[in-house]
């Protein structure tokens, strides 16, 4: 298919069938980016970043920042980028200090109708 990306792999396909799943963990924000849409996230557990894309006034960034203000705690979404001049926006990234955030932040999404990902430690 010229122009395309090619075929996607069956693993993937199985993966993105399910409503929350769970994949290795990795470093690479510009590899998350390729696990996000609209209506999914990406919940890195061990450094507690969620990664999201989404429009300004988007489900998922105005959920997050609902779900924060109701506990009184400010945020700030960080814009990755996929190239290192910065012309290419990748996925959003908010840093969830404490325990009680990141739970509370994974049920109001949830509530909203988006899925999760998980990304398990490798082992």
């Amino acid at each position: 298919m010229p122009g395309g990306v090619g075929r996607v792999s069956e693993a993937m396909l199985a993966a993105c069938s399910a409503k929350d799943r769970t994949i290795a963990s990795t470093g690479n924000a510009n590899e998350i980016f390729y696990h996000l849409h609209a209506s999914r996230v990406y919940l890195d557990g061990t450094k507690r970043y969620l990664y999201f894309v989404d429009s300004p006034g988007g489900k998922v960034k105005s959920t997050i920042l609902a779900a924060l203000a109701g506990m009184r705690e400010v945020v700030e979404i960080e814009q990755l980028h996929l190239d290192a001049h910065r012309f290419f926006n990748g996925a959003r990234r908010v840093s969830l200090t404490t325990e009680q955030e990141v739970e509370t932040v994974l049920i109001a999404l949830r509530l909203a109708g988006v899925a999760l990902t998980v990304a398990q430690p490798s082992a």
